[in-house]
């Protein structure tokens, strides 16, 4: 099955995402191991599923082997809901090698509960390449698919193999099928995206087409499980399925409509007017220079004038008035560390991209090398998500 992150992505498996929205890391889990440099984690969810899948595989494998002791059963059931899990690695690893054979660069491959994540970065820069990346993950388990159904000729169906066979290759059937259904977060999604960016040269009409599939589908799974499953594991399953695409859905239409307000900001236009002040001097005293000059922003300055610190927002708000004429700036002001330096001219999804690798409350904004000004993270969520910046504001 499928997820999705866009500037790079990270998918469920079978939606490979870009990561550009990193608002927290998805946990990672235990690494075992890497292909092609890239490393391969799995999640303590994942040997959950597992588990769950070879617990309900115990009565259907029992019924189709009459005669096989219970013991043999339960060794069968493993190693099928190992195989799913290996399925769905198999998904990943195919998006990932296609991913580094155009350029891209992808940090992780994660396999968590019945998904799969691949992250990379920065997004297909074409609708060709965007499709073939999707494309490739339910690829890979369409040909696992026939391959088992070919080793099925070749033995009994009825026998221990055979029962493995045909099972892995179910398994890998459904996920060649539903991976490919038309809406995010589903690599489907990701087919459909690039179709009507292909068609209409529009990347975000394509998303947004994406997004409402994957709308589509979810409630075409709620419909599915409410009139087809006969116990309530299956329909509780479907619902499950329902609102995890329901909710990669709705991400990936808010993440459009955020993406349609980025062009046109810059890291320059957003700097607000900055007073370089020395760290000794008494933040209350600080506080009424910047009002006397309209600034909104204190940056505090070494011996030679170049800022080493930002005057932190938050801990001035929570600095009581009274304290203010006895605490310096330098005390609540944060270091200015790597990443935390912006380029006037970075605007856009470059922009975006560059405060979710290091997120921070402010940023120092610099241009040919002086500083021009301090951006507030405050100020680039109010341009692209004005609730998201007024809940910032109430919490502060």
């Amino acid at each position: 099955m499928e997820g999705q992150p866009g500037p790079g992505q990270r998918r469920a498996s079978g939606a490979t995402e870009p990561p550009e929205r990193r608002p927290a890391e998805r946990p990672q889990g235990l690494r075992v191991g890497a292909v092609h440099g890239v490393p391969i984690f799995v999640s303590p969810m994942a040997l959950v599923f597992a588990a769950l899948v070879a617990s309900l595989l115990v009565g259907t494998i029992g019924n189709r082997l009459p005669s096989a002791t219970d013991e043999h059963v339960l060794a069968l059931s493993v190693i099928v809901s190992v195989g799913f899990v290996l399925s769905l690695l198999a998904h990943e690893i195919g998006h990932a090698l296609t991913a580094q054979g155009f350029g891209l660069r992808v940090r992780s491959v994660t396999i968590h509960g019945f998904a799969g994540f691949t992250e990379f970065e920065p997004e297909p820069p074409s609708a060709g390449r965007e499709f073939l990346i999707a494309f490739v993950g339910p690829a890979v388990n369409g040909v696992l698919a026939g391959l088992c159904w070919l080793g099925l000729l070749a033995v009994p169906d009825d026998g221990s193999i055979g029962t493995v066979l045909f099972y892995l290759g179910f398994t890998n059937l459904t996920l060649f099928v539903f991976n490919l259904a038309p809406g995010l977060p589903l690599d489907g999604g990701r087919v459909v995206v690039a179709a009507v960016w292909a068609i209409g040269h529009d990347r975000l009409r394509g998303q947004r087409a994406g997004a409402y599939g994957g709308f589509v589908v979810a409630g075409a799974l709620v419909v599915w499980g409410t009139l087809t499953s006969s116990d309530g594991f299956g329909a509780f399953y479907a619902y499950l399925l329902a609102g995890f695409l329901g909710f990669g859905a709705y991400q990936s239409l808010r993440l459009t409509k955020v993406r349609e307000r980025l062009p046109g900001l810059s890291a320059g236009r957003l700097a607000r007017r900055t007073l370089p002040v020395e760290g000794a001097v008494p933040l209350g005293e600080a506080l009424r220079r910047a009002q006397e000059v309209g600034a909104t922003a204190v940056a505090v300055i070494d011996r030679g004038g170049m800022p080493v610190k930002i005057m932190n927002g938050l801990s001035v708000d929570a600095m009581p008035q009274h304290r203010r004429p006895w605490t310096t700036v330098d005390e609540v002001s944060r270091t200015i560390g790597p990443g935390m330096t912006l380029q006037a001219e970075l605007e856009g999804e470059a922009l975006l991209s560059a405060v979710q690798r290091v997120p921070a409350p402010e940023y120092l904004v610099v241009q040919h090398g002086r500083p021009v000004g301090v951006l507030a993270m405050v100020d680039l969520v109010a341009r692209i998500d004005p609730a998201a910046a007024a809940r910032m504001v109430s919490s502060r």
